[in-house]
């Protein structure tokens, strides 16, 4: 259910998240009152902040009569409340100019520029930076080879011009023989080499959403094996992490041992740290992930802010800053935004 805030109800859930954000304490009434000058009293934030909660925006722990932002309060602030912080520090200054200097070197190719750039982002914003090179959108077909295992099942070999190698078993509704699987091959390599394999997997699922009677029956055959291989074949990936020892700066991991194993378990399982940068790569625009949002139960008191990095219109890879729920979005966003536009300009000059 949405529900819409007044204005009073706004100023108390910012002011309760910027407290946090500070301290990572919950929040009382009267710091509330105190510190942010809202202009009325402790009872009556109090009763607000009792609104807030029956909501959904904030709730408190068992030990504490203070508040702290739900999910569904850090997503309305980073949506509706935060004012992105403008004036770049002197020293984040100093911090991109290095950062430029460094990337343009010569002798970098793509994906050691986002490892250095992470680097870099992860000492700037005390949390761990993430880089995430995806294999198969950044790969151009070079030729598929269907190998049959049994009348009805395919091993489909798919080759890229680097030399990485996917395979997927596709199961057959009819019986094909060798010398089928080799035509279908053949017809698929000519149509489709030096084609991106998502551009490929794309061309697929559209071909084979118009009327097949457009086609003839070995070129339909061929389009259906090679949907079966691709549309359901992962991205592996490659991921860089950076900073891990920072979230030991961070109380909340410090006094929560479990949180701390269950984060490292995350990222030992890669397929599904893979699967949530990956989402993060179609956006043109920062993507902000937020506890539970992530999908992933080792990552529920973490937030993840990614963007896409290209060159033109090329994705080669996705970056990452993650870190406490209470991570400063205000700061860590524009940050962000200012290291993806530097990287993309330079990649493309």
């Amino acid at each position: 259910m949405e529900h819409t805030l007044d204005r009073r109800s706004r100023e108390v859930l910012r002011a309760v998240i910027h407290a946090h954000i500070s301290t990572g304490e919950p929040v009382g009434s009267r710091t509330i009152a105190k510190k942010y000058g809202l202009g009325v009293s402790p009872a009556t934030i109090r009763n607000v902040m009792a609104d807030l909660e029956e909501m959904g925006f904030l709730t408190h722990p068992h030990t504490s009569a203070g508040r702290i932002p739900t999910d569904k309060g850090f997503r309305f602030y980073v949506n509706e409340l935060m004012s992105e912080k403008k004036a770049t520090p002197a020293f984040l200054q100093d911090q991109l100019s290095q950062l430029q200097n460094l990337l343009l070197r010569e002798d970098l190719n793509p994906s050691e520029v986002l490892v250095e750039a992470c680097r870099i982002l992860s000492r700037i914003s005390n949390h761990m930076g993430l880089v995430f090179i995806p294999t198969l959108r950044t790969s151009r077909f070079h030729h598929i080879q269907f190998v049959p295992l049994t009348p009805q099942k395919v091993l489909a070999v798919i080759i890229s011009e680097g030399g990485m190698i996917q395979h997927k078993t596709v199961t057959l509704e009819d019986e094909i023989t060798p010398q089928e699987l080799e035509k279908y091959g053949k017809l698929l390599n000519q149509e489709f080499a030096g084609k991106g394999l998502m551009e490929v997997r794309k061309a697929l699922l559209e071909a084979m959403e118009r009327d097949i009677r457009e086609y003839d029956t070995l070129y339909t055959k061929a389009l259906q094996m090679a949907r079966k291989a691709l549309e359901t074949m992962e991205d592996e990936g490659l991921i860089h992490v950076e900073g891990t020892s920072n979230i030991l700066s961070h109380k909340e991991f410090i006094e929560n041992v479990e949180r701390m194993k269950g984060l490292f378990k995350a990222f030992e399982e890669k397929s599904k740290v893979v699967k949530l940068l990956d989402r993060c790569l179609e956006s043109e625009d920062i993507v902000v992930t937020i506890g539970s949002e992530t999908e992933i139960e080792e990552l529920q008191d973490l937030s993840l802010v990614a963007s896409s990095c290209r060159v033109g219109d090329r994705i080669i890879g996705g970056l990452g800053i993650m870190g406490p729920k209470r991570m400063d979005y205000a700061y860590v966003l524009p940050l962000m935004r200012e290291t993806a536009q530097l990287i993309n300009t330079i990649l493309t000059v």
